[in-house]
């Protein structure tokens, strides 16, 4: 893997983080990035991976991966593989018929309180740490992998069936790392990121988010930096995975397009065995809270 446009180096003094102004300037927590990369505009391009057939648990999914980006386009230094976790899943086994779910006692309660399908809330709960009910009966799911999505990520759509659903993977994160890996063994070396749609606070719409990664840095720090004005940036971290997931989902899209995989090119990233954890904002660093009513 290469970011041969960018090397970043980060210190960090010892003592903490400080949370005031002169904390800041005495050094108690400050980092030094020295970004090398190239200041012209980046000129990236999002080329789909197109007419992969239906993936099955039968489906060796690296095989197919490999075979899409020999056919569609030459993998070079610094590309990015965005993958969308449905064909991973199903490639994992990690569909459940609804109509073979048998239902808890919780899943009845927690379905009366949400107006839910109880077998749909069943598969909920099996894939949540937390459950929250909040207004229009949507539950909010705390995952066990760290993730607060809608539902823990179960999905109806483009499950391949009626009364179907589609669970995320157990550990996207794994499983990023094994596609990235395998490819390498293939001769193609690239970050790959796992992506997802998740609503998001105070807005419309969803959009794509990483829910796994591996081979590169998922934030960019800016962190002890001047901007134009020679302000030192304080606080700037920059999510440049999320936003690379979100614009490989634009190409992908939600409906029939059937384009689970997207190689990126042109991005400056920085190397790095890191998995996605970064972004998984620690519990005391929330703003909102979560849900109206904790269900179990």
């Amino acid at each position: 893997m290469n970011g041969q446009n960018l090397a970043l180096q980060e210190v960090f003094h010892t003592g903490g983080r400080g949370n005031t102004e002169k904390d800041f300037e005495d050094g108690v927590y400050a980092v030094q990035a020295f970004f090398a990369w190239n200041m012209t505009p980046n000129i990236l391009s999002f080329i789909p991976l197109s007419g992969l057939p239906e993936v099955t648990a039968d489906t060796d999914l690296t095989a197919l991966l490999a075979k899409a980006l020999n056919e569609t386009a030459e993998v070079q230094p610094g590309d990015i593989l965005v993958v969308t976790h449905k064909v991973i899943s199903k490639a994992a086994g990690r569909v459940r018929e609804l109509a073979a779910v048998t239902p808890s006692d919780e899943a009845k309660r927690i379905a009366g309180v949400s107006g839910k399908d109880p077998a749909m809330v069943q598969v909920i709960m099996d894939s949540s740490e937390k459950l929250y009910v909040c207004e229009r009966g949507l539950l909010i799911s705390e995952r066990r992998d760290g993730w607060i999505c809608c539902n823990a990520g179960v999905d109806a759509s483009n499950a391949g069936g009626a009364d179907r659903v589609i669970l995320l993977p157990e550990d996207c994160d794994a499983q990023a790392k094994h596609i990235s890996q395998a490819l390498a063994k293939r001769g193609i070396d690239l970050p790959v990121i796992i992506c997802d749609t998740h609503g998001r606070a105070l807005r419309s719409g969803a959009a794509g988010v990483v829910v796994g990664s591996y081979g590169m840095q998922t934030i960019r720090p800016y962190i002890g930096l001047e901007d134009r004005d020679g302000r030192v940036m304080r606080s700037t971290m920059e999510a440049v995975a999320d936003e690379i997931a979100g614009a490989a989902t634009l190409v992908m899209g939600q409906g029939n397009e059937g384009i689970p995989a997207v190689l990126v090119r042109g991005f400056s990233y920085t190397p790095s065995e890191e998995d996605s954890a970064s972004l998984r904002l620690p519990r005391k660093d929330r703003l909102y809270q979560i849900g109206k009513e904790k269900l179990r």
